[in-house]
Order: C-alpha cells, then sequence, then structure tokens
C-alpha cells in the first residue's frame, strides 16, 4: 500500500486537549478509569482484530473463484512446418502425433532457462514415455544454428524425442511468446494445458488424460 495511515499511538482522544507540559493538574484525569495512554492501546488491538477478521473473509473470497482457464487450453496442434528434425528417422507429419498425448517444447538452446529445464524434461520423459506419451521439440533456431542444436542434443544424455528446428512458423502460430512453453495436447491434438514450468501442473492435467483411457 502506496500510502500511510497514522500509528494509532499518535491520535489523541478524541475532544481531548494535548496538555502544555506534563504539570498541567487538569490533563491528569483523576476521575477518569481509564488513561489516553490504555485507552489508545485498546483501540489498536480493536483496529487489529478487526483487520485480521478482513484478511480472512478475503482469503476465504478468494479460495472459492473459479481458477482462471489455462491460456494455452483448447489450441490445434499446429501443422509441423518446419526446416527439418533432430532424432528422427524421417520428417514427422502430422499423421504421426494423431491420436496420441503429446507434450511439445517449444524451446532454443540460447535460452538459459530452457536449457536449465531439460534434466526434468528427461526424467519426465522416461517416466511417461511407456504410458503412450509422446514428446516432441520445436526450436525456431535455423540456418547455422543448427550444427549447434545438434552437437548440445548429442552431448546431453537422455534428450532422445523428435525436434524439429527451423519450427519459427510453428511458434508463430501457437503465440509463444516466451520460452520455454511446455503444451500439452490431448488425443484429439486439442491443447489441455500449457505452462513455462513443468511444476506449473502439467501432472494433473495428464493424469486426467490418462484416466480417461481407463473409462
Amino acid at each position: 500500500m502506496s500510502s500511510r495511515e497514522s500509528s494509532p499511538e499518535s491520535q489523541e482522544p478524541e475532544g481531548v486537549q494535548t496538555p502544555s507540559d506534563g504539570n498541567d493538574a487538569e490533563s491528569t484525569w483523576p476521575d477518569s478509569p481509564m488513561t489516553p495512554e490504555s485507552g489508545t492501546r485498546g483501540s489498536f488491538w480493536i483496529l487489529v482484530m478487526a483487520l485480521g477478521v478482513a484478511a480472512a473473509i478475503l482469503i476465504t473470497i478468494q479460495a472459492r473463484r473459479p481458477k482462471p482457464p489455462n491460456e494455452f487450453a483448447g489450441l490445434p496442434l499446429p501443422p509441423l512446418e518446419v526446416g527439418g528434425w533432430i532424432n528422427a528417422e524421417k520428417p514427422l507429419v502430422d499423421a504421426d502425433l494423431r491420436g496420441q498425448i503429446v507434450l511439445v517444447d517449444y524451446w532454443a538452446t540460447w535460452c538459459g532457462p530452457c536449457v536449465r529445464g531439460m534434466p526434468d524434461l528427461v526424467r519426465f520423459n522416461k517416466l511417461h514415455r511407456d504410458l503412450g506419451v509422446k514428446l516432441v521439440g520445436f526450436t525456431s533456431e535455423d540456418g547455422p544454428a543448427v550444427q549447434h542444436v545438434k552437437n548440445y542434443v548429442e552431448s546431453k544424455d537422455g534428450i532422445d524425442w523428435p525436434i524439429a528446428y527451423g519450427a519459427g512458423m510453428v511458434m508463430q502460430k501457437m503465440d509463444i511468446v516466451g520460452i520455454p512453453t511446455y503444451v500439452l495436447y490431448d488425443r484429439s491434438g486439442t491443447s489441455v494445458w500449457g505452462g513455462h514450468s513443468l511444476d506449473d501442473g502439467v501432472d494433473q492435467a495428464l493424469a486426467s488424460l490418462l484416466a480417461k483411457d481407463k473409462r
């Protein structure tokens, strides 16, 4: 809060004149059961209790509000219009992903958070690939930078999923602004979750999709 309220201790009780010095006999309120100081302390604790009740009510209201929809949910899997592929025997086509649960990693080798998140992505892939979840990477890097991407992928253990380079058009169609961005697509090719970290709820979204397969 940018503005400040004056401290309760600095406020005088209503109707009381501030004494000119400490020797004024009339300022001692000899007949009053409560001194000005004790009255101020009581007002302070009443204010604290009121603020606590208000905070509790606000927290309850916020908790009951529905969570906003995921900004990446409800989008179709974009066409695989890319420059080429790494870790793929042949270029992937749309039919290769049709009917599958797909997690897409939009990333780049020059992106520090993307690189730091790779170990988590490797663990995710090892844990879920046998459950029928396909992982695919997209980077907009192209031209001379492709060799750098290949060198990076080959130097890291566990990065064995298909990675597309020259995927700038794909990322533009998905309106990817910040990376890393992870998007989970269901078997119909529609995104159900997206985030900038695998800790943002991908496990819950994936569990929901896998539960549908068992019905």
